[in-house]
């Protein structure tokens, strides 16, 4: 009789247990913005502040108890800096007067004693959804950005300013002979003269939009303030760029209510961002199509709305449009300075601008002033 086979012993797999992973340490957000080298500081949505970390008190040789519950425009005062950051004071000034609706950046100028510059990020936040907002401005050392920008500005506007006599005079000349002072010229001669003076007439704009951005940039632009009528500005402004219209075959058409208030600005800055509006909306308009200028108020405050039928802005270009020699896909010739300027313009007289817009289905730019006081 056969002996069963022997069975074979069961063998252990081997187990596959998980590596071990160090044990994962609780974050503190505290902990964190005090080993920041930047300075922070968070305000609630009343402009108070609420935190400040500790490189920014190190910077500032204050305390907290120096700080904290104090209006976020004090803050150069509380600083001890006064008077050597009237820049600074003046973009806080700003920030508590505008608000900003997304990350805004700036650089600003502060003696302490030496010169120095600081970029300044403001950006909004909500905690939690039932907090209110507050916002974060974090302050950082932009001395050699601010050094190197300013050599490139003080380049430019010495530039501009050679530039800008010869060509007047070219101008002036081409301008002669097409208006007959050296006698009947051929046809071919003048549509060479003509050309000549349009791309003349280009490069003038170009330098004087240079001359403008160096001059906002220097602190060194005259405001004339006074109460302007907004219908009578958009007339003026119109009438302008009309013929310029025209070529592109794009109308005008105007919505504006009688109760508008007046506003406190400066009646050749305020035509000067209106007309670069209204050309920037003719540079993406195609033919036969019409750009829309609205006037509406609210809040103590006057808003003008350009709308063209343009391809629009895409999302990833909303934040560069006012940034300077920033040119969309499909625009007719320009400097890619008008944007620039408005933006400028608009904040030193205490606005605020800003885009919207669908791709396919235009760009809608607006901008909004203070309302003049009553008398």
């Amino acid at each position: 009789m056969k002996k069963p086979p022997r069975k074979k012993p069961l063998q252990k797999k081997p187990s596959r247990r998980a590596p071990a992973t160090a044990p994962k340490l609780p974050l503190d957000p505290a902990r964190i913005l005090e080993g920041l080298p930047d300075g922070v500081l968070v305000t609630d949505s009343d402009w108070q502040i609420r935190y400040v970390n500790r490189a920014l008190l190190q910077a500032m040789e204050s305390s907290e108890k120096d700080l904290l519950g104090t209006p976020l425009h004090l803050l150069p005062d509380t600083s001890g800096l006064g008077d050597s950051s009237s820049e600074l004071l003046h973009y806080l000034a700003h920030l508590t007067s505008s608000p900003p609706e997304q990350t805004e950046v700036k650089t600003v100028s502060v003696h302490t004693p030496e010169r120095k510059f600081i970029r300044i990020t403001t950006q909004p936040y909500r905690p939690t959804p039932s907090q209110a907002d507050g916002y974060i401005l974090t302050f950082a050392d932009a001395t050699r950005e601010g050094e190197i920008d300013e050599m490139k500005s003080e380049f430019i506007s010495v530039a501009s300013h050679e530039l800008r006599t010869p060509m007047t005079s070219i101008k002036g000349s081409l301008e002669l002979l097409l208006g007959g002072y050296a006698g009947e010229m051929p046809q071919e001669a003048n549509e060479l003269l003509e050309i000549s003076l349009t791309a003349g007439d280009r490069l003038i704009r170009l330098v004087n939009d240079m001359l403008d951005i160096a001059k906002i940039e220097s602190g060194k632009m005259e405001f004339n303030l006074a109460h302007l009528n907004m219908a009578e500005c958009i007339e003026k402004s119109m009438r302008s760029i009309r013929s310029l219209a025209e070529v592109h075959h794009v109308s005008f058409q105007t919505e504006q209510p009688e109760n508008i208030p007046s506003v406190f600005a400066d009646r050749d800055r305020l035509e000067q961002i209106i007309t670069n509006l209204l050309s920037n909306a003719l540079k993406y308009s195609p033919a036969n199509s019409v750009v829309h200028i609205r006037t509406s108020s609210r809040n103590d405050t006057v808003r003008v709305s350009v709308t063209d039928q343009g391809p629009g802005v895409p999302p990833s270009k909303i934040h560069k449009v006012f940034d300077r020699f920033q040119q969309l896909e499909g625009a007719k010739k320009g400097t890619g300075l008008g944007l620039a300027i408005c933006r400028a313009l608009v904040e030193q007289q205490r606005g605020k601008i800003w885009v919207e817009s669908i791709p396919g289905h235009g760009a809608e730019f607006l901008f909004e002033l203070p309302a003049a006081p009553a008398d």
